[in-house]
């Protein structure tokens, strides 16, 4: 199920038209707490953050956004934290697919909904949460095989910068892309495939490995975030290629990647918007706590953009 979802300002403790139902309390006094990934990794989380900080303070909500920085451990901990205060609701970016399981699972034991938002918990978790939000991580990649795939015309050599291992966005992004080159384009061969722990500059270096390594028989490249794919291409202007020499393939576009397909160097990606991300999550987390019952997965939407169909994208402000 897709939702297009849109910031909306909202009169206090006045129930907005896509609760879809009656306020079971004033949205001043719902409290929901949200625990995100690592704002200060990349602008998407970045993103992500400020619009979750805004978007509740227009509901009027009695929030708090926070930052584990990346650390299961002290995600963990902020979790138990809400537990301990028996808030309504919360929102969780997961920072690990399985360590966070048991906290996630105390939370439900004491009747406080979790939504997972934008990467899934692992699947021995997910009895334990009421929704997952986010994008279709799986649909992502399909795309991202079906863009590169069609650009080398079902023909040549590619390599992958991969994000971090065990994460689930990692696996699904992996996975769903190997199926759909496998099934629809068996003449393109995987040359290499290695991890960029999601970093730009980690990318750059992976891609500067791979051109020492492969050299022209590089046609084309999957990263599994545009932030990496922004690596990549810096890597293939350093040693000196052509804009569109090999093709650059992501998932989930930047401002940056926006430029970079309108001047060559990005063959495609897709629309992820942390805005629309942040939204949903906080709309159906108020919806939980107000017992209106929610989809067990709902998506954003992540349209295809490559250089035939980019200008009817805004760029990414992030």
């Amino acid at each position: 199920m897709c939702s297009t979802v849109l910031p909306l300002s909202v009169q206090a403790d006045e129930a907005p038209e896509w609760l879809g139902g009656e306020l079971k309390k004033p949205l001043s006094e719902t409290r929901i707490g949200i625990t995100l990934l690592y704002p200060g990794s990349n602008a998407y989380q970045a993103k992500y953050a400020e619009a979750a900080e805004q978007y509740t303070k227009e509901l009027g909500l009695d929030a708090t956004v926070m930052d584990p920085q990346g650390d299961p451990a002290t995600q963990f901990n902020q979790l138990q934290d809400m537990v301990s205060k028996n808030l309504d609701a919360i929102v969780l970016w997961p920072t690990s697919q399985n360590a966070l399981i048991p906290a996630v699972r105390q939370a439900s034991r004491a009747g406080i909904p979790v939504i997972t938002s934008n990467s899934p918990i692992g699947e021995a978790g997910r009895r334990y949460i009421q929704s997952h939000t986010g994008p279709d991580d799986c649909a992502q990649a399909q795309q991202a095989a079906e863009i590169l795939g069609d650009a080398l015309n079902g023909e040549g050599n590619i390599v992958v910068v991969e994000g971090t291992p065990g994460y689930t966005v990692s696996i699904l992004r992996k996975n769903c892309f190997m199926d759909t080159m496998e099934d629809a384009y068996p003449n393109i061969k995987i040359l290499a495939s290695q991890t960029a722990e999601w970093n730009r500059e980690k990318a750059q270096t992976v891609m500067e490995t791979y051109l020492t390594k492969f050299g022209d028989e590089i046609d084309g490249v999957y990263a599994f975030d545009d932030g990496m794919g922004l690596g990549v291409i810096s890597a293939l202007q350093g040693a000196g290629k052509k804009p569109g020499e090999v093709k650059v393939v992501t998932c989930n576009l930047f401002g940056e990647g926006w430029d970079a397909i309108k001047n060559g160097w990005e063959t495609g990606s897709n629309k992820q918007s942390p805005i629309d991300d942040a939204i949903l999550a906080i709309q159906t987390a108020v919806k939980v706590a107000n017992g209106i019952e929610v989809p067990a997965i709902d998506t954003i939407e992540t349209p295809k953009i490559t250089a035939d169909n980019v200008d009817q994208f805004e760029r990414p402000t992030w």
